[in-house]
């Protein structure tokens, strides 16, 4: 039982929350044509306590959304939860941020006609023509590992053969244009969010699975190329 400040900025949503025994409590976002996480993240963090009423010295840990996803965001919101959880001494948690998007798809997503017996694919946008992306049963199983791939129109086309895929996240966009299958269905509008990390993180703080404040890094899939 936890008192869990989280932080996801993955993509273009800067997003925060407290979540209190795996129940999201708390939400504060901002999600901006142009990536806004060095201007808003520490505001987003300090009006969030604010209306919590609480204090920083009060939470238990800090659970970060790891990636993959943009090189920028990630880096800002890794910067932020190691120095808070350096100047707190509270311990950090990970969690994987397409995992934490299917998990909030099947358990949150109720504006979605979701079904169960479907296969989810989270995804990500990457560098031009690529994306970052998962697979993932409605239980949770991970049937697919997070990585970054080419779109192009065979891109899982051996798992359609066989399963219908429901593909969400900010990378849908690139896969609607080149994925014509009739078990391809495509959800729009769903963005990563700190709500989403809540029971997630709360799980590996009962198992005391934490991070190694110094020396973790964001999942980046890809090594950073700078234009």
């Amino acid at each position: 039982m936890a008192l869990i400040l989280c932080v996801e900025t993955s993509s273009k949503n800067c997003s925060v929350a407290i979540s209190e025994d795996g129940v999201v409590k708390f939400k504060k976002e901002k999600c901006e044509e142009s990536y806004c996480h060095g201007e808003q993240l520490h505001t987003l963090i300090e009006d969030l306590i604010f209306d919590a009423k609480i204090s920083l010295l009060q939470i238990d840990a800090f659970a970060f959304s790891v990636g993959p996803g943009s090189y920028t965001g990630l880096r800002i919101g890794a910067s932020a939860v190691k120095g808070l959880g350096v100047a707190l001494n509270k311990e950090i948690i990970l969690v994987s941020t397409l995992q934490s998007m299917c998990w909030g798809l099947v358990n949150q997503g109720n504006d979605y006609d979701i079904d169960e017996s479907s296969y989810f694919c989270s995804t990500l946008d990457s560098r031009q023509g690529e994306v970052y992306a998962s697979i993932y049963e409605f239980s949770g199983r991970e049937v697919v590992a997070p990585f970054a791939c080419e779109v192009k129109k065979t891109l899982f086309s051996d798992i359609l053969k066989k399963n219908k895929i429901c593909f969400f996240g900010p990378g849908l966009y690139k896969l609607k244009n080149a994925i014509n299958h009739q078990n391809a269905c495509f959800l729009d509008g769903f963005y990563p969010s700190s709500s989403y990390l809540g029971l997630l993180a709360e799980n590996s703080y009962n198992k005391k699975e934490f991070a190694d404040i110094a020396y973790f890094e964001p999942m980046y899939l890809k090594d950073f190329i700078l234009h």
